[in-house]
């Protein structure tokens, strides 16, 4: 079966240098194990993954993970502690908050599902987080990002 050839962020897909084969004894196979040959290119981890850890099915996002007629979406929140709060799946409502213009925030979305929490590849502050939205909501989230900060809320339909 295929396994991480070494530390692997979330919300990336692996490439070929990423992957390794290793074999297992019958009894210690995983269901959804994937075998070599099985195409991960296109799939992203829907979180870390270590050296050595085989991969299974449930390692990646579902392609329904985002539906038709909505796009991934990644931003940024200055506090990356609040990524230590969510999960893949869970539902967040998104704001922004203008500091040049006191005490005005606004909801940019209801909702939305988080898709990925990648891992940081650097020391840049805040942290990203991915969602799955529609095209409007990504458009009034780029213009939020360069004018505001965004920061989210769980809703109470959180998985």
């Amino acid at each position: 079966m295929l396994a991480a050839a070494r530390d692997l962020t979330g919300g990336v897909a692996p490439t070929r240098d990423d992957l390794r084969t290793v074999d297992l004894p019958p009894g210690s196979v995983p269901a959804g194990a994937l075998r070599p040959g099985s195409e991960l290119t296109s799939r992203l981890l829907s979180g870390p993954v270590r050296a050595g850890e085989p991969l299974t099915d449930a390692r990646f996002l579902a392609p329904p993970a985002v539906p038709p007629g909505s796009l991934a979406y990644p931003f940024r929140v200055d506090d990356a502690d609040i990524t230590a709060l969510l999960r893949v799946g869970d539902r967040i409502n998104l704001y922004a908050a203008d500091s040049t213009t006191a005490g005005a925030a606004s909801q940019l979305a209801r909702a939305v599902p988080v898709v990925a929490l990648p891992t940081p590849r650097s020391a840049t502050s805040g942290a990203l987080i991915v969602v799955a939205t529609t095209p409007e909501v990504a458009t009034r989230l780029a213009q939020a990002s360069a004018n505001s900060r965004i920061t989210v809320a769980l809703t109470p339909d959180t998985g």
